[in-house]
């Protein structure tokens, strides 16, 4: 029988199984693992920029005595920021410094705008003048509260960013110290940190993964064999043989195989053996027949079939009563199975007629086989009576080419004969 294609197999299942949970999981391990790096690298660049912010407010009391304040120089216009008595405009050797030894940018604003500052863009060009974000000036100077961000726009590239107030004698916001680090350069550090987990995440999931296929694909095999093999049981080939890899482990694969297995043999007795004398039925015996009569063609093995009839069978019955003769025919069968041990099969024929098949067999070897038979067959008596129970034979040999029914019809007319001719012998021709 053709195997069946399935649109959704067992097999393709299970992979699913296997294979979607694991991807996902890994996923998952990565997207978060990514996210707890990069917060953690975030929490470092803020806690390092805030502590950058602290020292440089630090140094510039230490190195300028007096507070921060502002004037508007009369003859330019432009503001000048002060600490004490030292203008901190256009000098920024200090702010250079302390940029090249902690490793980030440096402003210093008056109110929203830069007036020192150690940034420029990629040309070269100073970013003095510039403003910070409206958000900036609404969380620093307006609030007078330090904030971090980690998204400000600095020349169009994110930057992660800490503003500290730059306080007046009166408590007045007058302008931020800001330092900065580029938001490309946190990523490059998150993304050193996250391959190394991504890629443990993926050999993981890799040798899992080959664990648990391998694992499900043995599962699969094995169901898709017993599958196979209820298939051959639903053809009616009972007598196929369980492949080992379903008896392999105790588990429901196997307890399921020895079920179909026993429901093979059940269904074997129930379709190939009659119920009442346990020999072959008709159905069977037909089978039988057709497979005798190509091997002797292509084989050229010789074969003998008899019929066989019990002799006043309905008068058994009829005096007796049917149980009697089920005790009856159960004994001729036992005599027929048992006679043709080595020799051929009996099968049940319908109601009390019997056929013999003998294998290998000239006709005359055949006969004086089936007289033995039929001598063992007088034994019988009807239970707790003197009835002797004997059977009528209508032996004849296979030709080979001929049809089966020419040669049961030729076997069923030399029993026929015998019947006619005073029971209790054998016709053979």
């Amino acid at each position: 029988m053709k195997k069946k294609q399935f649109k959704n197999s067992l097999k393709t299942q299970m992979l699913r199984m296997t294979i979607v949970p694991l991807a996902i999981m890994t996923i998952v391990i990565v997207a978060v693992s990514g996210s707890i790096v990069k917060k953690a690298i975030t929490d470092k660049i803020e806690d390092e920029l805030i502590s950058n912010a602290e020292l440089v407010g630090f140094i510039f009391d230490k190195y300028y005595v007096g507070d921060f304040r502002v004037e508007t120089n009369s003859e330019t216009g432009e503001v000048d920021l002060y600490k004490g008595d030292e203008k901190l405009n256009g000098d920024d050797t200090l702010m250079k410094n302390l940029s090249d030894v902690l490793g980030i940018q440096i402003s210093i604003f008056y109110n929203d705008t830069r007036i020192i500052t150690t940034l420029s863009d990629e040309e070269g060009n100073s970013a003095m003048g510039t403003a910070a974000a409206a958000v900036v000036k609404r969380d620093v100077l307006e609030k007078k509260e330090s904030a971090f961000y980690t998204n400000v726009m600095v020349y169009d590239e994110k930057s992660f960013a800490y503003y500290k107030p730059l306080l007046s004698d009166d408590g007045t916001a007058i302008g931020m110290i800001a330092v900065c680090e580029s938001g490309a350069l946190v990523n490059r550090e998150v993304i050193k940190y996250v391959i190394p987990v991504i890629a443990v995440c993926l050999i993981i999931s890799v040798f899992f993964g080959f664990i648990m296929v391998r694992y499900n694909k043995r599962i699969a095999n094995r169901i898709v064999k017993i599958d196979k093999y209820m298939n051959s049981l639903a053809n009616g080939e009972f007598k196929s043989e369980m492949p080992r890899e379903l008896m392999s482990a105790d588990d429901e694969i196997k307890h399921l195989a020895t079920d179909g297995k026993r429901m093979a043999h059940s269904l074997m007795m129930l379709v190939e053996y009659d119920a009442l004398t346990e020999l072959n039925n008709r159905r069977f015996a037909d089978k039988k027949l057709q497979e005798i009569r190509v091997a002797a063609v292509e084989q050229g093995v010789k074969y003998c079939l008899c019929i066989a009839d019990i002799d006043f069978f309905k008068k058994v019955n009829d005096t007796y009563g049917h149980e009697m003769g089920d005790v009856v025919l159960k004994a001729v069968a036992d005599k027929l199975k048992a006679g043709m041990v080595g020799k051929g099969f009996a099968a049940r024929w319908g109601g009390e007629e019997f056929l013999l098949i003998f294998k290998d067999r000239e006709l005359d070897i055949a006969r004086r086989e089936l007289s033995m038979i039929m001598d063992q067959v007088r034994t019988i008596y009807v239970p707790d009576t003197d009835r002797q129970i004997t059977m009528s034979f209508g032996l004849t040999a296979l030709v080979p080419g001929e049809t089966i029914d020419e040669v049961l019809n030729r076997a069923d007319a030399n029993l026929y004969e015998a019947k006619e001719t005073g029971r209790d012998q054998i016709i053979c021709k």
